[in-house]
């Protein structure tokens, strides 16, 4: 179960026991809860209007909590990626990443990982997307590798990015460098 189910399920529970408070009597309520505060507690007691108001308050918001449980369940199922849309998606990332720049030379090296991460939150666009990317290793050129998948339907994507400037013959001093982003299908192999 996803942590938007989770947080779906939670809303109708809450929504559940609303109504049940809704629908008993707030009267039997206040006289079984909380009339013992009182010295006099029929002086004390709410007016009928409150009573009311209390009661249409509770349905109000268990309405309110099992739409927002609807809405919750709707954005899942939005979020989700088949393969073809995994596949888009990967070149999509292929394609913004071939554009992006890294600093490399000197003491730096290229934090791939972190242009990863940019460009995937740029391509999926919201945070409950089930798209995920873990690192995979290095490649022998000092590139990393990614894999990007579903958490739902799986279909992985090895993702390897590097600058093609070996670390060997990388600049004295630290320069913008390109990267360049390749893509497979399947699992990355370590």
């Amino acid at each position: 179960m996803t942590k938007t189910m989770q947080m779906a399920s939670v809303c109708w529970i809450l929504a559940a026991g609303l109504f049940l408070v809704a629908c008993i009597n707030p009267r039997a309520i206040y006289w079984g809860g909380r009339a013992w505060q009182y010295r006099d507690p029929g002086a004390n007691e709410p007016s009928p209007a409150a009573y009311a108001m209390q009661r249409v308050g509770a349905f109000v918001s268990a309405a309110v909590l099992c739409g927002m449980g609807f809405v919750l369940m709707h954005w899942e199922s939005q979020s989700t990626y088949d393969a073809g849309d995994v596949k888009s998606a990967v070149d999509d990332v292929v394609a913004r990443l071939d554009q992006e720049k890294v600093q490399q030379g000197g003491i730096l090296s290229p934090d791939y990982y972190l242009a990863v991460d940019t460009v995937m939150r740029k391509v999926t666009g919201d945070v409950l997307s089930d798209l995920t990317f873990e690192p995979a290793g290095k490649t022998d050129d000092g590139g990393e590798k990614f894999t990007i998948s579903s958490r739902k339907t799986g279909s992985p994507y090895c993702l390897t990015v590097t600058t093609g400037v070996s670390v060997k013959n990388a600049p004295a001093e630290p320069t913008n460098v390109g990267l360049i982003a390749t893509a497979r299908k399947g699992a990355c192999k370590a």
